[in-house]
């Protein structure tokens, strides 16, 4: 997990409960990167969860804030396990993810990326959950989606770390670093599943749609067809039209974003 000064600091506790206090099946670390400094709230929170579990939960402090592509690098380091399960500051596990996944992962040793589905809310967990965001479940019909769309969603990916680190880690790119990573094991050979079942909860109503609508992800998406057409994953013709699609939809009102959200992008 990645923490940044802008966080909401009952989010993080509330990210946090989930992927500890509530998991039927405890993680066996957990490692949270300070990307920069914080506020004293979130300090207060941080040390609080850590309040009897020093040994097995680690914090990355750094000295100013480097984005969540080079802060995952970095946290990555950390880790000891086989297997890193991501988790996002303002997000919220089922109580039954690691079980679930840890299950699936038994059962397919194949994999080298499992991710699930998410169910999306505004503010509170309390709300009801207004969609979801399904992807393909076998690695064929993730390698089809993965030519326009990524295939997996970050926030429930649990990752064998042989692998990421083979592919070369996380690498910077603005709001598209899990994309970008999806695409470069899926270029070597790494093998993904999604299980069909909404483990992790997104809330949205936090700049969600803001986020897509910034010129970075314009640049970041041509670094992505280039990356793809040099791996031959797609053509010259499906490149140009995703990047008309990404300019479309970045450039276009709130309004009509959460009309596509509603009608084409989620269920």
């Amino acid at each position: 997990m990645s923490v940044y000064g802008k966080d909401c600091p009952e989010h993080l506790q509330l990210a946090l409960r989930s992927v500890y206090d509530d998991q039927t099946v405890k993680p066996d670390e957990i490692v949270v990167v300070f990307d920069g400094p914080l506020t004293g709230e979130l300090y207060s929170v941080l040390d609080a969860f850590r309040s009897g579990k020093e040994s097995f939960v680690f914090y990355c402090p750094l000295e100013e804030n480097v984005g969540l592509g080079e802060a995952l690098r970095i946290g990555t380091g950390y880790c000891t396990g086989d297997w890193i399960f991501r988790m996002d500051a303002d997000d919220i596990s089922d109580a039954r993810r690691f079980e679930r996944q840890i299950a699936y992962i038994r059962e397919h040793p194949e994999c080298d990326v499992v991710g699930t589905d998410i169910a999306e809310f505004q503010i509170s967990a309390d709300e009801p959950y207004i969609r979801r965001r399904v992807c393909p479940a076998d690695h064929a019909g993730i390698l089809k989606m993965a030519k326009h769309r990524t295939p997996v969603n970050h926030v429930s990916a649990a990752i064998k770390k042989e692998a990421l680190l083979r592919c070369g880690g996380y690498i910077s790119l603005p709001l598209l670093e899990d994309y970008y990573l999806w695409l470069r094991m899926l270029s070597q050979g790494c093998v993904f599943s999604n299980i069909h079942e909404s483990l992790v909860h997104v809330r949205i109503g936090n700049g969600f749609l803001q986020k897509r609508r910034r010129s970075a992800r314009i640049k970041g998406w041509k670094t992505l067809q280039r990356f793809m057409l040099d791996h031959k994953m797609i053509s010259r013709p499906a490149a140009w039209a995703n990047m008309v699609y990404v300019f479309l939809f970045t450039t276009m009102p709130s309004g009509l974003k959460k009309w596509a959200y509603k009608r084409a992008l989620r269920k």
